[in-house]
């Protein structure tokens, strides 16, 4: 896997365009049982990173949950205001959803591995800027590549378009498999919390889309 170049990547994000690779061919796996010491060093990372003002109001960084040994990543855009409190991805009522969808079909939330784009929540949930995706960027980038998995699973619209440097929306890309700017194949669904708001249209779909994410990987047999 090579390394992710984050400013080429947010320039195709915010043009639409991708006029070439963005991927060099430098990047040396990373042994398993190295993983969690390799991650636990990105963790410390976030924690000392002052690349935006976002750690000034946050109130803790929410690195990931889950298990790093997975086949399947779950990324959205930024934490909101439970899981700043928690200090977890996706604990608030729409992760909530997540891990009831997932549980389901018989995988838990200790199966996977959940991130977010941005490691420390906007004020007020408001939508994160170019400079601060800039600074979170290689975090998430040394996630993924020190991770290693088959799938990623774009949770909502943000971080859909992040990951396939694209302007097209959610409803044009979920349920499709496509190759990301991070060099793994991403598969979009709707955010959690938009299904709370839509849940008579918007749940069958996603129900759907977490399903056939499991199958892919093999955490689902039926």
């Amino acid at each position: 896997m090579g390394l992710f170049d984050p400013y080429r990547a947010l320039f195709c994000y915010l043009t639409g365009e991708w006029p070439e690779a963005l991927v060099q061919k430098s990047f040396t796996q990373v042994s398993e049982d190295d993983l969690s010491l390799a991650l636990e060093k990105v963790r410390q990372k976030v924690l000392a990173c002052q690349g935006c003002s976002l750690y000034q109001t946050a109130k803790q960084s929410v690195f990931a949950d889950g298990n790093p040994h997975t086949p399947l990543v779950f990324v959205g855009e930024a934490p909101g205001e439970e899981e700043d409190n928690q200090g977890l991805p996706f604990v608030g009522r729409a992760g909530r959803l997540l891990t009831a969808t997932l549980e389901k079909f018989g995988v838990s939330r200790s199966q996977v591995y959940i991130c977010n784009i941005l490691k420390h929540r906007p004020p007020g949930n408001r939508t994160p800027t170019v400079e601060e995706t800039i600074a979170c960027t290689p975090f998430l980038r040394e996630q993924i590549e020190l991770i290693q998995p088959k799938l990623i699973v774009a949770l909502g619209n943000s971080a859909a378009k992040y990951l396939l440097a694209t302007e097209e929306g959610i409803t044009k890309t979920r349920g499709q498999e496509h190759k990301s700017i991070l060099g793994f194949p991403v598969f979009p669904t709707f955010h959690p919390a938009a299904v709370l708001r839509n849940y008579v249209a918007y749940y069958p779909l996603f129900e759907a889309d977490i399903h056939a994410a499991l199958q892919r990987v093999g955490l689902c047999q039926k």
